[in-house]
């Protein structure tokens, strides 16, 4: 009795293949995180080949970082699992950490450009020469386009600009150059009386009307003079035609207009003329 009850059991068919179940499991997990790793591993080393051959900014940190993964203690050899788990976790550390450093250059270089940008936007904006005004200005009655046909777009604004002529220094100009092919007849935008016309070493051949309250129109760079100081015109009267004398580059029409004596960004009366 006693030797039959001390006698040890045979393991039952059940328990046997229930271990064998769980050693399987434990086997494909552990086969499953192996290939995560590799995968992973592989994915570094595209990205680094893939940076470099787009020439990235990034791929000298990427290949600093997976020089200093391979080079580690302990890992002479990717001769078992534990050990490419190991270099993989570790190569995934250091070019995470290479490309947080990037990316926080790349950063801060965008915050400084940012700074740079606004700073120079917060400089005070040239003021106007003597006889000019920044501001535009619309007179108390109507006026007429001096070219014929539809609004033409300006070719030069007003305010400063590069000398276009000598295409280094900066100069303030003091009208609106409207488009005209050379010899296109040129209108005086309001009635008024002929205050000078004649010769400028930079307008050219020009006129200059007052018109009533004070207020006046320069026309520059004509080819023909068609009126004669003191001589009254009226809005939309011919006074002359377009050409290219004077300080310029091309035919074109130098259109100013002056409120007591002093020139203002003719472009929203000019926009507002009748045609």
């Amino acid at each position: 009795m006693w030797e039959d009850a001390n006698r040890k059991q045979p393991p039952q068919p059940g328990a046997a293949a229930g271990g064998r179940a769980k050693k399987d499991r434990r086997r494909r997990a552990a086969d499953l995180v192996l290939w995560v790793q590799i995968l992973l591993c592989l994915a570094a080393l595209g990205a680094a080949v893939a940076a470099k051959h787009l020439q990235w900014p990034v791929y000298r940190p990427l290949r600093t970082a997976f020089y200093r993964a391979l080079e580690a203690p302990g890992l002479p050899l990717l001769d078992s699992e534990r050990r490419l788990a190991r270099f993989t976790q570790q190569t995934a550390a250091e070019l995470r950490q290479a490309a947080q450093q990037v990316l926080a250059q790349l950063q801060g270089a965008s915050a400084a450009e940012t700074a740079r940008t606004a700073h120079r936007t917060a400089q005070p904006q040239k003021t106007a020469p003597s006889g000019s005004s920044l501001e535009s200005y619309l007179p108390p009655f109507a006026l007429h386009f001096p070219l014929p046909g539809s609004h033409a777009g300006e070719t030069s604004g007003y305010g400063w600009r590069i000398d276009p002529v000598g295409g280094e220094d900066e100069e303030f100009h003091t009208g609106a150059d409207l488009p005209a092919a050379e010899g296109t007849p040129v209108y005086a935008a309001a009635g008024g009386v002929v205050r000078a016309a004649g010769a400028h070493n930079s307008y050219g051949n020009y006129l200059r009307i007052l018109h009533q309250n004070g207020d006046e129109t320069l026309y520059a760079h004509l080819q023909y003079l068609y009126v004669r100081p003191g001589q009254r015109v009226g809005a939309g009267q011919v006074i002359g035609a377009s050409g290219q004398t004077g300080n310029v580059t091309g035919p074109h029409l130098h259109f100013e207009l002056l409120h007591g004596g002093v020139r203002y960004d003719p472009s929203q009366a000019l926009q507002q003329a009748a045609v």
